[in-house]
C-alpha cells in the first residue's frame, strides 16, 4: 500500500509469497543434492565435456520448476523474463558446479551448467506461453 496512481488513488498491489518460497526451497534441494563429501584440500574433477544422459535429463526436468518458479516469482510472462529467469539459473548453475569442485565425489561439468539453462528456459516459456503470473 502507499502507491498513488496518476490519479491520486491508493493502488493495493499484492505480493504473492509463495512462489519465492518454492523458488528458495528448489533452489536449497539443488544444492543440498548437488553437495558431496567435502574436502577443500583435495580438488575435485573438472570434465567440461562429460556426457550423462541421464543426469542431463535429470538436470532439465530439475530445472523446469526452477523456471516455472522464477517466472511467477519475479511476476514476469515476456520474452526478457525468459532470458532474466535463465540468466539467474545459469549463474545459479555455474555456482554449484564451482563448488562442487571443492568435493571428492562429484564432478563438476559444464554440460551441467547448460542443461540447467535448457530446462529453465523451457519452464519459464511454458509459463510466458501458457500460465503467466496473476
Amino acid at each position: 500500500m502507499g502507491h498513488l496512481s496518476s490519479r491520486g488513488v491508493r493502488i493495493r498491489r499484492e505480493r504473492v509469497v509463495w512462489p519465492w518460497i518454492a523458488w528458495s526451497l528448489l533452489a536449497l534441494f539443488i544444492i543440498v543434492g548437488s553437495a558431496g563429501n567435502w574436502s577443500p584440500y583435495q580438488p575435485g574433477i573438472w570434465a567440461p565435456t562429460l556426457i550423462n544422459v541421464k543426469d542431463v535429463a535429470r538436470n532439465v526436468a530439475l530445472y523446469v520448476p526452477f523456471g516455472i518458479l522464477g517466472m511467477w516469482s519475479l511476476r514476469r510472462s515476456d520474452v526478457r523474463g525468459v532470458v532474466r529467469v535463465t540468466g539467474i539459473a545459469i549463474l545459479f548453475s555455474i555456482a554449484n558446479e564451482a563448488l562442487q569442485l571443492y568435493t571428492v565425489d562429484r564432478v563438476a561439468s559444464l554440460t551441467d551448467i547448460v542443461s540447467a539453462a535448457v530446462g529453465t528456459a523451457s519452464g519459464a516459456t511454458l509459463v510466458a506461453l501458457f500460465f503467466p503470473p496473476k
